[in-house]
């Protein structure tokens, strides 16, 4: 390895030392330049100077190693260290080596070593006073390394280029354990290091007696050599070595190679790495948590880096990690099952610094999933369910407490453990560590990490969440456990897995796995973006109606167009039409707290009709009784037609924009929105019926029987209930259809995008989706200076925080559209351009699908509200409703990032965006 010697040695020491110490890591040297340090003396002196004795004597042992290599000497009297690194420099020395100084200064000593190492980047190999023959059998080496592997890095890249058959023994600092052993055996394996590694501790050791306790220690396991990376030392604690742990260098009795920094440092305090375990699959990229740890045991999640991936001591490439997630190809690994130990680190290929260990696993058994901060008890009967017919797998739901902290403990609770595969639900997720979720929904996260690895083809026996706060999490593949389920579970008898969809297409399997009902065919179904076609269609159906009308509604304003919609209910009443009428208790202001609606209570009171209020309210209601409603808007008539919808009952969602005078006084409640619903005819109208029916019966509504829906077209639908804090079918229905775009992806929202659905947008626009937005205003403005319509200031604040969602896909290359209307008969001709507010719930992916409905893209709509979702898999009808949309966009204003008002408006939209209450959604 070595090929170009420096030997620095004293006039009084014995060269047959120095030679044998660096033969071990030379065979033969092609140049040799000898150093030496000759005491100042008179020309009187009669017997020749010691050091040319001692110059002969490295001649003759220099010559007899290593009979061709090239020698040159030169003689100073005392160490100049800075005459070295020259020399060094000059003579293209890829070692030096510091023999044995008698008369130098320990701290000059250590100062040259850490100079050449330091800023020359060479390694030293420093022969103390005290060094000693080293046994013989069996041929040791011992490794000075961070607790935490650092280290290990340059250990391997100098073993790769020096063959050095022995064993090796790590030394560290602190207490070794059984972790740290499987720590550095997964690190050591992924670099390639293939000796047998022992480790073994350096107890109480100070800062002053570091060096004289890793001498001893290397001497007392039988090393003939002590590694010393530098990358395993920060530089105060290199500055420490200088000025406490010289004399210990200088009489050293093991012999010491320095190996200088693969990269420069950057800051007093090294930070150093941490990464979550992964799962790969077929189709299935491992994804990771990445954190750093620095000065005082801080943790941070660095922005973004480059890291790169060591397995089998190879280097699998570099890719890039940013706001602390890193994605691998699943190409870059090999196929197989089982677990395969990886090192992680922040520098390049050829020289890995700041490592970190970690385990992908391919699985071969089921797993179960368990939520990593469960209590002993439950934990242990979790990790028993496991057994040893699956995989037990650990998930940190939060990182308020760092991946480090985790696997402590679970090492601390499950000793028998061999390495706790922990992985991190954000990293899975994508959703910005949970910054705008609710602590309450922890099993739900959990549950969804599991749905993704399922609906990847991964087994899951089952998931083991906290004790839900409220209704417990379901999915109709997946089994969940509470703390105190598992317990009652017999000991060692794993749970086989739930049947899962044999759909083989990966997007159907998907959306499955989110909630879809399967794809049906025999519909008929029509967008109704037109609020005024929307009413009248609506109005015409009750009026036809014959058996039943069954409408479900989130909010029902008291106003004229809700009169309309009652009166035609009641006429229906009146012929012997059964109607049942679903509202929800809070936004409705209907049975809650003592309020009644007018519009409904009138409504109740006609024969042949049946109000019901959903979740009344008493009292002081819980969080999550204020949050948890019903959202869903849903018509359904005589079993055979029904409408899925964004529209509650009322004067903005039924209004046409040319159906109403507009003036510069008019009330911001005067502008109609622009919604959207669909009218459906076919099979999927029964799956819409009885999930009114369930929520009916919670409601205490009497049971009715739902005839089937026969066909009545050719269009292929699904439907997606979500159901409050039992599942997130929603949300990972819209997540599967953006994820699974391919061209171009169309949303229509006003309500701020949850995080993960922002970064899956951005996702698309990196992958080369065009990705469009149409978004409104809260608080409905006109003309080119943005002049609000009086009253609804506060609305102003949501519209911020809406756009505040927005920059982010805007600054990845997405369009978005502020919408606006051009002026219409009988609005004051001053207004030009109106810009109402869009409450439709839309997006069309790939020209191909158009979800509907009532749920939002914000958090409240992905985790507290039930909602329900259209799917309308036509591309004939996909198209039709974009060319309606393109209409709308022509018309609207594309956000420029330019533009001097947008800019203008950044910091305030940053700051409601860090500071809006996540509750609030």
């Amino acid at each position: 390895m070595f090929r170009r010697l420096l030997i620095l040695f004293d006039a009084g020491s014995a060269p047959e030392q120095v030679v044998h110490a660096t033969r071990a890591l030379c065979e033969a040297p092609e140049a040799v330049h000898l150093y030496g340090l000759v005491p100042e003396r008179s020309e009187l002196d009669a017997p020749p100077p010691a050091s040319l004795t001692v110059l002969d004597r490295f001649h003759q042992a220099v010559h007899q190693w290593s009979p061709t290599a090239h020698l040159s000497q030169v003689l100073e009297s005392h160490l100049d260290t800075s005459a070295l690194l020259r020399a060094a420099a000059r003579h293209g020395a890829d070692l030096v080596v510091l023999g044995p100084l008698l008369d130098s200064s320990p701290r000059a000593r250590v100062a040259t070593m850490l100079g050449l190492a330091l800023r020359e980047h060479l390694p030293v190999l420093s022969i103390g006073r005290a060094s000693a023959a080293p046994p013989a059998d069996p041929p040791r080496v011992a490794l000075a390394v961070a607790p935490d592997g650092r280290g290990l890095g340059a250990v391997a890249t100098f073993l790769s280029r020096c063959a050095l058959p022995s064993e090796l023994v790590a030394l560290t600092t602190g207490s070794a354990t059984q972790e740290h052993a499987r720590d550095f055996e997964a690190l050591s394996g992924a670099l390639g290091i293939s000796q047998t590694l022992h480790v073994e501790s350096l107890v109480g050791d100070a800062a002053g007696g570091r060096a004289e306790a890793f001498d001893a220690a290397a001497l007392r396991c039988g090393a003939g050599l002590l590694l010393a990376p530098l990358d395993a030392v920060a530089d105060v604690e290199a500055l420490m070595l200088g000025v406490f742990g010289a004399r210990a260098l200088q009489e050293a009795r093991v012999p010491i190679l320095l190996l200088p920094r693969t990269q420069a440092s950057t800051s007093l305090f090294d930070e150093r790495l941490v990464v979550s375990d992964s799962i790969v699959a077929n189709g299935l990229d491992p994804r990771f948590a990445v954190e750093q740890v620095g000065f005082m045991s801080s943790v941070s999640v660095p922005d973004s880096g480059t890291l790169t991936l060591f397995a089998g001591g190879a280097s699998l490439g570099e890719w890039r990690q940013e706001g602390g997630v890193a994605v691998l190809p699943a190409s870059r690994l090999d196929p197989g099952g089982g677990t395969r130990a990886l090192a992680i680190s922040r520098s390049g290929p050829t020289a890995p610094r700041a490592l970190a260990a970690c385990h992908v696993l391919r699985p071969e058994k089921p797993l179960v999933l368990i939520d990593s901060v469960l209590e002993e008890e439950p934990l242990e009967a979790a990790y028993l369910l496991a057994g040893e017919a699956c995989h037990p797998v650990f998930v940190r739901m939060r990182d308020s407490t760092s991946l480090e902290e985790h696997r402590e403990r679970l090492r601390e609770l499950l000793p028998d453990l061999a390495w706790p595969h922990l992985l991190d639900a954000s990293a899975w997720l994508d959703d910005a560590r949970a910054e705008d979720v609710p602590r309450q929904v922890a099993g739900l996260r959990l549950l969804r990490v599991a749905t993704r690895l399922a609906a990847a083809g991964i087994a899951i026996s089952a998931v083991v969440i906290q004790d839900p706060d409220g209704q417990k999490p379901h999915h109709p593949f997946l089994r969940t456990l509470t703390p105190n389920e598992c317990l009652d579970l017999p000991r060692g008898k794993p749970l086989p897995p739930l049947p899962t969809p044999s759909e083989a297409d990966p997007c159907a399997r998907e959306l499955l796995f989110a909630g879809c009902t399967p794809s049906m065919e025999g519909h008929d179904i029509d967008f109704e973006l037109d609020n005024a076609r929307a009413r009248e269609s609506v109005l015409a159906a009750i009026d036809a109606a014959r058996v039943t009308v069954h409408w479900q509604c989130y909010i029902v304003e008291d106003d004229p167009i809700t009169g309309r919609v009652t009166a035609a209910l009641k006429r229906a009443a009146a012929r012997g039409v059964r109607v049942r009428f679903l509202a929800d208790a809070l936004y409705s202001g209907h049975d809650s707290f003592g309020a009644m609606n007018p519009a409904l209570v009138s409504l109740a009171a006609t024969p042949g009709v049946d109000v019901r209020a959903i979740s009344p309210l008493v009292g002081g209601p819980s969080l999550s009784e204020l949050k948890q409603r019903n959202h869903r808007k849903l018509v359904v008539i005589d079993s055979a037609r029904a409408v899925v919808t964004g529209r509650n009952l009322g004067a903005p969602y039924y209004t046409g924009f040319d159906e109403v005078e507009l003036h510069r006084e008019s009330h911001y409640r005067d502008i109609p929105w622009l919604d959207c619903g669909a009218r459906l005819e076919g099979p999927l109208v029964g799956v819409v019926e009885r999930a009114f029916l369930a929520e009916w019966s919670r409601a205490g509504g009497d049971t009715f029987d739902i005839p089937p829906s026969p066909p009545r077209g050719t269009m292929r639908a699904r439907l997606t209930l979500h159901e409050g804090l039992g599942d997130t079918h929603t949300l990972d229905t819209q997540l599967a259809l953006i994820r699974r775009a391919r061209s171009r992806l169309v949303l229509v929202n006003t309500f701020p995008l949850l995080l993960e659905l922002q970064n899956a947008l951005v996702a698309a626009i990196r992958r080369g989706v065009r990705v469009e937005v149409l978004f409104g205003s809260v608080r409905p403005h006109h003309g080119p200076e943005r002049t609000y319509f009086p009253g609804g200031a506060i609305r102003e604040v949501a519209d911020r925080y809406v756009r505040s969602r927005l920059d982010a896909v805007i600054a990845a290359g997405g369009v978005a559209y502020e919408m606006a209307m051009p002026p219409r008969a009988g609005w004051e001709p001053g207004l030009e351009r109106v810009a109402p507010h869009v409450h439709a719930k839309l997006l069309v992916s790939d020209e191909e699908t158009v979800a509907v409905g009532s749920a939002n893209l914000d958090v409240t709509a992905a985790y507290w509200e039930s909602e329900a979702l259209l799917l309308v898999e036509d591309a004939a009808a996909a198209r039709k409703l974009l060319a309606e949309l393109e209409a709308l966009f022509a018309t609207s204003r594309r956000i420029d990032r330019e533009d001097a008002h947008w800019r203008a408006e950044a910091e305030h939209r940053s700051w409601v965006g860090r500071n809006w209450p996540s509750l609030v959604g």
